[in-house]
């Protein structure tokens, strides 16, 4: 049965190697200016993804819970390294469900500060990020 400690230098190694055949565009210190400026100035992200490297799949993600060198155990996520993103993506939109007991009503769709992010993305300085119809991704590595 192998530890925890085990597990953990299994998946450094990999994410290490992975690292090496990508293009890196982020640091520690950047994705931590980055969401320190969207916390600073009290930007409502209502919807985002984030893919890891080592993962095949996107995953909601939440703001929130964040140091120098990544995010703490505050999602189901788990605590995780700046190192491990490939890129977060936050969407045009945001829908909410409405219900009104067993019936669905029309959703709210809510628009996200894009516009803002992008300004401040800007601001902050050398950033890889694209913006289509489906939002904004910013990217830790290509």
């Amino acid at each position: 049965m192998t530890n925890n400690k085990d597990n953990y230098s299994i998946h450094a190694s990999k994410l290490e190697k992975e690292i090496l055949k990508r293009t890196s565009f982020m640091n520690n210190a950047k994705w931590f200016k980055l969401f320190s400026e969207i916390e600073n100035e009290n930007i409502k992200i209502h919807s985002a993804y984030i893919k890891f490297l080592l993962t095949d799949r996107k995953y909601k993600f939440h703001f929130g819970g964040f140091d120098e060198t990544g995010f703490g155990d505050v999602s189901e996520l788990g605590p995780f390294k700046f190192k491990e993103i490939e890129w977060l993506l936050i969407p045009d939109k945001y829908e909410t469900e409405r219900w009104n007991r067993n019936e669905k009503l029309t959703s709210e769709i809510i628009d996200q500060p894009l516009d803002t992010l992008e300004k401040i993305i800007n601001l902050l300085g050398q950033f890889e990020y694209d913006r289509t119809e489906d939002g904004l991704k910013i990217y830790g590595y290509k």
